[in-house]
């Protein structure tokens, strides 16, 4: 298939990127800069400059596209999927035959109070509503946001209240799951969770991470207030999005089965020492 990936640069996106290519589909990367995904993908994908916000944008990169990925931040993403479904509404992608989308593991309706879970129970009730084939996977913590606490220049531990544990999981792990779920048309109508093999609070896992890659680095503890405080003075809005989500699950906590995801894609292997490992040196 070809397949548009919308968010290809980021965190999530680029292990989906790399995965589908491995696995032999054409895919398309729709990115602000083109020069950036050429400097990531090199040759690789075929790539349209524009914006998932801005519909004529879409409906180019849209064009002769089979499926769509949707891992997009908060602040574009239920827009760009309002946009993928009027498009198809509206006849002008016509050979869309599926699309997945990343929403969360603690994406419930009780949680929405929390703007980003709000966003994203209203981006899963479109694609339910349009009636084109998806699929919806709610992963929980990636292993890939350590670096936003632990890096050479500077390194901190975030703790809320109550520090509950998380199945962190690798990117490359949750890239192998999306580019299998576009084989495997068992995965459509699937609400997914994505659980890693192994529990670990946040605060453990940044003292993993710390002691074995940057250990010379002082390692600072703030509170998610103390946090957010730091991130609007570096200019650091991953830590900043960080810190509100760790004050966000001293209310809530990872929820989920991750036992059909596992059955139907292959479950994430990869340990958290196996993941800081491959990050030494």
């Amino acid at each position: 298939m070809r397949v548009l990936i919308l968010g290809a640069t980021g965190t999530l996106g680029q292990p989906v990127t790399q995965s589908l290519l491995d696995r032999g589909h054409t895919v398309r990367v729709l990115a602000r800069s083109a020069e950036k995904a050429r400097s990531m993908f090199g040759g690789n994908v075929e790539v349209v400059e524009g914006d998932s916000t801005r519909r004529p944008d879409l409906g180019r990169a849209l064009a002769a596209c089979e499926a769509v990925h949707v891992s997009l931040p908060t602040e574009s993403e239920l827009t760009a999927v309002e946009n993928v479904v009027g498009l198809v509404e509206a006849g002008e992608a016509d050979g869309l035959r599926r699309i997945s989308y990343v929403s969360g593991t603690s994406v419930r309706p009780e949680n929405r109070w929390f703007d980003v879970v709000d966003v994203k129970l209203r981006a899963e009730s479109l694609l339910e509503r349009s009636g084109i084939p998806h699929t919806v996977f709610c992963p929980t913590w990636v292993m890939e946001v350590l670096p936003n606490f632990v890096r050479p220049e500077r390194a901190m531990v975030i703790e809320g209240r109550t520090p509950p544990g998380f199945h962190f999981f690798a990117a490359a792990d949750f890239g192998r799951m999306v580019a299998a779920s576009h084989d495997d048309d068992r995965s459509l109508g699937k609400r997914l969770f994505i659980h890693g093999p192994q529990s670990i609070t946040l605060p453990e896992a940044i003292r993993s991470f710390h002691e074995a890659c940057f250990p010379q680095v002082k390692l600072r503890r703030l509170t998610p207030w103390q946090a957010r405080l730091v991130a609007s003075i570096t200019r650091n809005p991953s830590l900043g999005a960080v810190a509100r989500l760790i004050a966000y699950f001293d209310t809530t906590e990872e929820h989920g089965d991750p036992a059909e995801a596992n059955a139907l894609l292959g479950p994430p292997t990869t340990t958290l020492e196996e993941w800081i490992h491959s990050r030494e040196g």
